[in-house]
């Protein structure tokens, strides 16, 4: 069975979305050390993926176009979480922000809360959180591109999944 856990990496709110629970965020404290804060989003992370038993991950890429004061620890975050799940043998799709938001409202340049938006009307998503809603979507990716459930968006807003390098998955988790 395909377990699908959405991630949406963030150095103080990471969002995610378990296979079959309500989205969180994780926070972390922006004064800790910065080794210290990434260790501890991706051990945060990891036991995530572990208990709720994920067997894939769609998380949101790297946003080029960003400026953020700490697009280097960042970025840092993001190689450390993909090394992470590919050691702990977890396949993951790397979705980029622009084909999120074309997935979750149509439009690639979607502003957050119009992410979110679409998250509370497609979804039911009951949440105010960008960073869950954007989770939310990553999740939604997965199982409509793995044939899990309904397809909850228009054809036109599938085409975004095309965008996405999806991992091929072992027969036992598709069973």
């Amino acid at each position: 069975m395909i377990l699908a856990l959405g991630l949406d990496p963030s150095l103080t709110s990471t969002g995610i979305a378990p296979p079959v629970d309500v989205p969180f965020r994780l926070k972390s404290k922006a004064g800790a050390h910065p080794a210290a804060r990434l260790a501890a989003i991706r051990d945060a992370v990891l036991r995530v993926v572990t208990v709720s038993r994920a067997n894939v991950v769609a998380i949101e890429g790297y946003s080029f176009a960003s400026h953020a004061a700490h697009a280097h620890e960042l970025g840092a975050l993001g190689g450390l979480l993909r090394v992470a799940l590919w050691e702990a043998d977890v396949p993951y799709a790397e979705v980029p922000p622009a084909t999120l938001k074309k997935y979750a409202t149509g439009k690639g340049n979607a502003s957050k809360e119009e992410v979110l938006g679409a998250a509370i009307r497609r979804l039911g998503y009951t949440g105010d959180h960008t960073d869950e809603a954007d989770a939310l979507w990553l999740r939604a990716m997965a199982h409509d591109f793995y044939n899990i459930g309904a397809t909850l968006v228009p054809a036109s807003h599938r085409a975004a999944l095309d965008a996405v390098a999806w991992p091929k998955l072992p027969k036992a988790a598709r069973v």
